[in-house]
């Protein structure tokens, strides 16, 4: 009887098929060969930062991911060794950044009370779809405020899913009974908390006292958070706050802006809607403000001086009252909504005269997030085309500790860049139509929708 024979049985490990070798790194999903390079020919390049277009076509170099050259047309040679496309005096675009999403408020529901009871497999899943689609509208970077996570982001980085970049705080920090507490007065979380009725996932964690909240802000930096969000006023979505409540101590929140600059994260931002809630915010480290609706121009003139963000967050409460999105919210969030939906456009204006820097924000839920672009046309009603384009480019890319990076076509920059068919700096609702206009999406140098 003959015996098995492993060492000759079995391949050479050391001769690995050329087919299968990349199959068999820790990480195979990730792209190993050497990034390309490539022309853009006949561009009309539109810089967001002076809100024009550059005279005369130009010709835009882009080599491993990022922009290396930006030249006219009429004094530049294309490189040989690159492939060249005529863009045929269509207009390039830096990629879109919006800095209010929660691309874990995933589609497959109707209500709020259903979408934070999802599990977290169905949240992770459903949030690839959200956020390949958020990417084919021309978001080539995006914040999250609540939800996201590092594994989402690090995901998206390695090319494991498609979408846009992420910068994301983890869990959001709220008082019981605040604007991230979505437990039922009376009914503890699944895991005997009150934190999203024990499915994290979704938004935000609960945290009361100062060990309490120091301890949030730890973990969360620990897990790789970007930035820390704090809920400081009533929220429209949760249910046992009204708007004009001002939410954790002056203590807790130092605890919590102190605790995130010590450990290397200097910006923390609060939602907040009335002066109240911006002032505390304010007076007490915080650095940006979410929605911030009922704003009046003393407190505009305060963030201006204090070069704090404003992320405004408008067409949202619209959507969430009308069809097919009109049992989202329980009729108390509804009649919230509209209240603080008649004086957002108000506080955009006072915020844009004071010189606050003001960034883009959707914050959409479930299957809202196909209407992520509508807040291009609500802003439209007010404001100039060149300073909406500055709110989703240059202003968040600067919030983001990447200026310079991102939001620009320039030499240096990552080449994240729209192909549109018409200017966004004639008529910035274009953006708000990319099933119309927007002809390709390039992401770090690789075009990722769409055709040039």
């Amino acid at each position: 009887m003959s015996t098995f024979d492993f060492q000759t049985a079995f391949p050479n490990p050391d001769v690995v098929r050329e087919a299968v070798q990349d199959g068999l790194r820790v990480k195979p999903w990730v792209k190993t060969s050497a990034q390309t390079g490539f022309c853009l020919r006949n561009a009309r390049v539109v810089d967001a930062a002076s809100g024009s277009v550059l005279d005369g076509l130009q010709q835009v170099i882009v080599e491993n991911g990022l922009i290396s050259s930006v030249q006219p047309q009429s004094t530049s040679a294309s490189r040989s060794d690159h492939p060249v496309f005529d863009i045929q005096g269509r207009f390039l675009c830096p990629g879109l950044i919006d800095a209010h999403v929660h691309v874990t408020a995933v589609p497959g529901v109707k209500t709020m009370a259903d979408m934070v009871k999802l599990a977290d497999q169905q949240v992770t899943l459903r949030a690839t779809y959200v956020l390949r689609e958020m990417l084919h509208r021309g978001f080539t970077t995006v914040r999250d405020t609540g939800g996201a996570n590092k594994f989402l982001a690090d995901a998206l980085k390695e090319g494991l899913i498609q979408g846009p970049r992420l910068y994301q705080c983890g869990k959001a920090l709220s008082q019981t009974g605040g604007h991230g507490d979505f437990v039922s007065p009376g009914v503890s979380g699944g895991d005997g908390s009150s934190c999203c009725g024990g499915h994290a996932v979704s938004l935000g964690r609960t945290a009361d006292g100062v060990p309490a909240v120091l301890k949030a802000v730890r973990e969360e930096l620990k897990q790789g958070a970007d930035f820390i969000k704090v809920m400081l006023g009533g929220g429209v979505a949760s249910e046992s706050d009204a708007i004009e409540t001002v939410q954790y101590t002056a203590e807790e929140v130092q605890a919590i802006t102190t605790s995130a600059w010590q450990m290397g994260k200097k910006l923390v931002t609060a939602h907040a809607y009335t002066v109240e809630a911006i002032n505390h915010a304010i007076n007490n480290g915080v650095r940006g403000i979410e929605h911030g609706n009922l704003l009046d121009e003393p407190t505009a003139k305060l963030m201006a001086e204090k070069e704090v963000y404003l992320t405004p967050t408008l067409s949202c409460y619209g959507i969430m009252v009308r069809k097919p999105f009109e049992t989202f919210l329980n009729e108390e969030g509804r009649d919230k909504s509209v209240q603080v939906m008649q004086k957002g456009l108000n506080a955009l204006r006072l915020a844009e005269d004071a010189g606050v820097t003001v960034c883009y924000g959707s914050d959409l839920l479930i299957s809202m997030h196909a209407l992520q672009t509508e807040e291009f046309s609500i802003r439209s009603k007010i404001l100039p085309a060149a300073a909406i384009l500055r709110h989703a480019t240059i202003n968040p890319a600067k919030m983001l500790g990447q200026k310079g990076k991102l939001g620009v076509i320039a030499k240096g920059a990552i080449a994240d860049l729209l192909v549109l068919s018409r200017n966004p700096l004639e008529d910035i609702t274009v953006l708000d139509r990319p099933e119309l206009y927007l002809d390709a999406v390039i992401k770090e140098g690789k075009v990722v929708s769409g055709q040039v």
